[in-house]
């Protein structure tokens, strides 16, 4: 029994994407490895018992005889276990396979924020929320939490987050990563508190906002150092649009240099954020600076080395010149008639008209086919050349007319991605397509609530369908 373990432990390790998927415990079937984290390789599998999902956390193969990282591990995965959060994975296994401990987890995949770029402020706010809740949640009961940043932060529903030990993140770049969300204090080799991780929740939203790094390099230990003396920019220069003093305020406290100055641990940076989503209906557009007032200055004391203006000679008014009058014994003169140019204006306007009224009859017929060609292939499921009209003079013929499609490409990038009838939340479903379907954008984007739509064509199945799906969960088609 202990061989065969060790022999499907061998294929996960081995290859990426195993000929056979393995089953593991004669329960969960892996297919596929997702990636390598600090410590453990990630595979997507399915728990065959209760038919579903799961995401698989397995001790590197190469660490196995280093104890310390051995234990370290089962250390995480036990704390694992003990946290709850809905931005966090839920454990619903551990154990041990070959002299590797394994931890099985909930599946959750998706873009990280990083690949995103810059968020709105509706979206950036309902993400923070979550992750600084699950920070807080895991500092309440003195738990390890994920390391903050974008890369582990992954979108993986319709306004849903997942902090996470990153997978996805090559090896050689961690380091990068890490120095970019380190608090000063910590390079200066003092403990960590409460307070130390306030510091990389500002970054990371600072981040989400603007989307770039407010410190960045390629050196880690110089992005380190760069923490002790560069200050974070304001918002308001990398995204001039956006005003909002309180949040302007937050991220001035978040990311002080000294972590007295900051809030005093997630769970308070979490209550600023929610204060800030309260009032989020005020504006944050910047507003125009007023005209220079006209008024004279008001008269304060007397100067007696001033000359009163009053008694300095006033430059005197030129008088505005009268319009010319008409003369009143002058007539209006007439104009002389030129009869080619009255027949050349006529025969432009026949020309107009008829212009005009082919125009109309090429329109209804066109339509009246893709009338025709849509109902044949919804009744008799025949596919009719559907013809495609250039755009004309930089005006973008709509695509349901049969111009081109009016946006970029996508693939789905989720395991299901539902396509809605509106571009709204709880708006009737017209069918899931599967990760990986190609669409194209049709109309949009469009934000409603914290969430950006398009619409979209797809085909599946041999048939073709338009609606509106979330862009967050949509990739760029290569």
């Amino acid at each position: 029994m202990i061989r065969e373990r060790r022999a499907i432990i061998e294929r996960m390790t081995d290859a990426a994407t195993p000929t056979t998927a393995p089953l593991l415990f004669n329960r969960y079937r892996v297919q596929e490895q997702l990636g390598e984290g600090r410590l453990a390789g990630v595979y997507g599998a399915t728990d065959e018992r209760l038919q579903r999902r799961v995401l698989l956390h397995l001790f590197r193969k190469e660490l196995v005889g280093q104890n310390q990282l051995r234990e370290r591990f089962v250390t995480e995965v036990n704390a694992s276990a003990q946290r709850s959060h809905p931005a966090l994975l839920e454990v619903f296994d551990s154990g041990e396979v070959g002299g590797r401990p394994f931890m099985v987890t909930e599946y959750a995949v998706g873009r990280p924020l990083r690949s995103v770029g810059a968020l709105t402020l509706e979206q950036a706010l309902l993400y923070m929320r979550q992750v600084s809740g699950a920070v807080a949640a895991c500092q309440a009961r003195n738990l390890p939490h994920p390391m903050i940043s974008s890369s582990n932060v992954l979108l993986v529903d319709e306004g849903r987050v997942k902090l996470v030990e990153s997978w996805l993140l090559p090896a050689a770049e961690v380091p990068l990563d890490v120095a970019t969300y380190r608090p000063p204090e910590r390079t200066e080799g003092q403990p960590a508190t409460p307070a130390s991780v306030v510091y990389s929740l500002g970054l990371l939203l600072y981040e989400l906002l603007t989307g770039s790094r407010a410190i960045r390099g390629t050196d880690p230990a110089a992005v380190a150092r760069a923490h002790l003396n560069t200050r974070v920019p304001q918002l308001s220069h990398s995204r001039p649009t956006l005003y909002l003093p309180a949040l302007e305020t937050l991220l001035a406290r978040a990311t002080a240099r000294l972590p007295e100055q900051r809030p005093p641990d997630a769970a308070a940076f979490a209550e600023a954020l929610n204060e800030l989503w309260r009032t989020m209906g005020r504006t944050t557009q910047q507003l125009a600076a007023p005209p220079v007032s006209q008024r004279p200055f008001r008269q304060g004391r007397p100067n007696p080395h001033r000359q009163d203006t009053a008694t300095l000679p006033q430059p005197a008014l030129m008088p505005r010149p009268a319009a010319p009058q008409p003369a009143l014994d002058e007539e209006p003169r007439m104009q002389p008639v030129d009869r080619r140019t009255v027949q050349q204006r006529a025969l432009i306007r026949g020309l107009v008209g008829w212009v005009l009224v082919v125009s109309l009859l090429l329109a209804v017929a066109f339509g009246s086919y893709l009338l025709a060609s849509d109902l044949v292939r919804r009744f008799a499921n025949i596919e009719l050349p559907r013809p495609t009209l250039p755009d004309i003079g930089g005006i973008q013929i709509p695509a349901w007319l049969g111009g081109a499609p009016a946006g970029p490409a996508y693939v789905i990038n989720t395991d299901a991605l539902n396509m809605r009838e509106s571009a709204d939340i709880n708006a009737p479903v017209i069918r899931a397509f599967p990760r990986g379907t190609r669409v194209q954008q049709i109309a949009g984007p469009e934000t409603v609530g914290t969430i950006q739509w398009v619409k979209v064509r797809a085909e599946l199945d041999g048939q073709a369908y338009e609606g509106w799906m979330s862009l967050g969960l949509l990739a760029p088609a290569e």
